[in-house]
């Protein structure tokens, strides 16, 4: 008896698959010349900053919740984050037109800041990550200029390095935001 074989846009991707993929689309689908961020990727998390990785693009599926969540995160200290909040909210009308609809503004804890959008599913496919793909594409065009202003405009206090004796390497160590999330 032969074997019905599922289509690959069918098929469910775990959750890493489903980053990678939305993430190389996303790069592909940016045009020629468009300066590449930074990338760090922690299991089933993308973070993409363009200098400072408080300030950073994040796509993460989250399969235990159901949801995908893409967003521009602001992750240094409270005051800075409310002056990045600020800037975002100062140019909030165009944003939103160029983004579309589902983007919000928010207070993510006491000290972090984002804007983002999330997309629910049953089952993370081939389809949402070539819509989350290009959202992501936008996103990045959208913002990098807005991030690029901020950067040079909002202080960051530095970012302080040390030592892990208990993981042998290094960490980053955020001062108050650990503490409050």
């Amino acid at each position: 008896m032969a074997r019905e074989v599922c289509p690959t846009f069918l098929m469910a991707l775990k959750a890493r698959e489903f980053l990678f993929k939305a993430e190389d689309l996303a790069m592909k689908a940016l045009p020629p010349g468009f300066a590449q961020p930074e990338r760090k990727v922690m299991w089933t998390t993308l973070q993409l900053h363009y200098g400072d990785p408080r300030v950073h693009f994040e796509l993460q599926p989250m399969p235990a919740r159901g949801v995908v969540e893409l967003g521009l995160h602001f992750e240094g200290p409270a005051e800075v984050n409310d002056r990045w909040a600020a800037l975002v909210a100062l140019h909030a009308p165009e944003l939103m037109a160029a983004l579309g609809e589902g983007w919000e503004l928010e207070e993510w804890t006491a000290s972090w800041r984002r804007l983002h959008r999330t997309w629910p599913f049953t089952e993370l496919s081939l389809e949402l990550a070539e819509e989350v793909s290009g959202q992501l594409a936008r996103a990045l065009q959208v913002l990098r200029p807005l991030v690029v202003e901020g950067l040079s405009a909002i202080p960051m206090p530095p970012v302080q390095v040390t030592a892990s004796k208990a993981r042998g390497g290094e960490h980053w160590r955020r001062s108050r935001e650990r503490s409050r999330r």
